[in-house]
């Protein structure tokens, strides 16, 4: 009895002490989560040059979500601090005022009396905002692990897929996909039919809906499983007893999609879904992203890039980035590159350096205002801000007049142009 006495009370001394540390803690995980937006950043770009366009629509899921996530988790840092720092100074004002006084108020007692009328008493408000800052951060790390463990498995899986799918049936790829899709829907329709009133008390159903949630738990959470389970048990078995913390989950959520909005703007995660539709850059538009005095800010590169807007020498300077998923293209429309092993690595790497540069001018098509002209293009490996790689090319416009024009570049498939830009220019003749 004794040990327990002391276990309690020492339990109880490390709530009491632990806002400190939270504040802490809160402080840094704030700083923390939203240098992960960088990393949303960068995945919605990886994506982008990995992934083959009609994949796109993947990528946007595990990006979009991901930004979600890590906005609610944001939030919840950010209202956490508020919170722990409104606490701590309601409880400075209880040392020194313990209650509310009407005898030394500096109002008129009728007055004083109405207002605290209305007020809840400063003990209630203590306990319950140490309540809400106390759920938190289970709350918060609930979510990073859900959707971190989502994220990252759906990431792993479609790079996987695309890994596999020159040697193994696509169909046969997927079954993984449709029996997690399938066990989703199963686990909703038993839950929502297992949680009515007049099926509680059915023992065959409700324990038919434990092994479904606890089997899908295990393939949607991996490893995390039950660390998630068990907070979501909390919360739901005292659900009744604290409803007041689902207008919190609410209020994490809100706020999370406002900061998703804000956030979203910063990435290029719009392009994985709009690109899969329709043309990200509408030809009757200029964008920023095509001017290198414009675009400094960018770390990566969706469309070609000239120099500026106003060009006012003889030559033309364009950047064309290349991404990783072309090279599937490439194949398709020059043919695979065959090494001969009689050859040594140098002189098939110069082959190799022929074959891609006459690919590249098979597949890039360049024309200014709608008449086709000639490019001399430099294999140029990466870019010196965003390190992609791309092709450097020089197009004469010593013959062209001052004025407003267009020069249009295409990367041409099979069938049809896979990408496509339009980039408006003025060219200025020096006196």
């Amino acid at each position: 009895m004794s040990n327990q006495s002391e276990n309690k009370g020492w339990l109880q001394r490390l709530k009491e002490e632990s806002w400190e540390a939270e504040l802490l803690v809160s402080a840094i995980a704030i700083y923390g989560s939203f240098k992960l937006f960088d990393i949303i950043g960068w995945t919605a770009n990886f994506f982008i040059n990995v992934l083959n366009p009609s994949q796109y629509y993947i990528g946007y899921f595990i990006t979009f979500f991901g930004l979600l996530a890590i906005s609610i988790l944001a939030s919840m840092f950010v209202i956490h601090f508020f919170l722990r720092a409104y606490w701590v100074g309601l409880v400075g004002l209880n040392s020194v005022f313990p209650d509310y006084s009407i005898e030394d108020s500096a109002y008129s007692k009728i007055y004083t009396e109405k207002i605290l009328s209305i007020l809840p008493k400063l003990k209630d408000s203590i306990q319950k905002v140490d309540e809400l800052c106390s759920v938190i951060f289970s709350v918060a790390f609930t979510f990073l692990l859900m959707y971190g463990y989502i994220a990252i498995f759906s990431s792993l899986y479609l790079l996987l897929f695309n890994l596999l799918s020159e040697y193994v049936n696509n169909f046969i790829l997927l079954i993984p996909a449709f029996l997690i899709v399938g066990s989703l829907i199963l686990q909703s329709i038993i839950t929502a039919i297992s949680n009515l009133k007049k099926n509680k008390e059915k023992e065959k159903l409700q324990i038919l809906n434990f092994k479904i949630v606890r089997f899908v738990s295990m393939v949607s959470f991996g490893p995390f499983y039950k660390s998630i389970l068990q907070v979501s048990m909390i919360f739901g078995s005292n659900f009744k007893k604290k409803k007041s913390l689902a207008y919190l989950m609410l209020l994490f959520l809100v706020s999370g999609i406002i900061v998703t909005s804000v956030q979203i703007q910063k990435t290029n995660i719009f392009y994985l879904i709009i690109s899969t539709k329709h043309k990200f850059f509408n030809e009757h538009k200029t964008y920023a992203d095509y001017y290198k005095d414009d675009n400094k800010s960018n770390s990566f590169l969706l469309a070609p890039e000239i120099e500026s807007s106003k060009i006012d020498s003889n030559v033309l300077e364009i950047f064309i980035p290349i991404f990783k998923y072309e090279e599937k293209i490439r194949e398709e429309f020059c043919g695979a590159f065959e090494k001969d092993s009689k050859d040594s690595k140098l002189v098939q790497r110069e082959k190799e350096a022929v074959y891609l540069s006459e690919c590249y001018k098979k597949y890039h098509a360049l024309s200014i205002d709608g008449e086709k002209i000639a490019v001399d293009f430099i294999r140029y490996h990466n870019h010196p801000r965003t390190h992609q790689k791309g092709l450097l090319g020089y197009v004469n416009i010593k013959n062209i007049a001052d004025g407003l024009h267009e020069i249009k570049v295409e990367k041409k498939g099979q069938e049809y142009n896979f990408l496509e830009w339009t980039i408006p220019f003025y060219k200025i003749s020096k006196n």
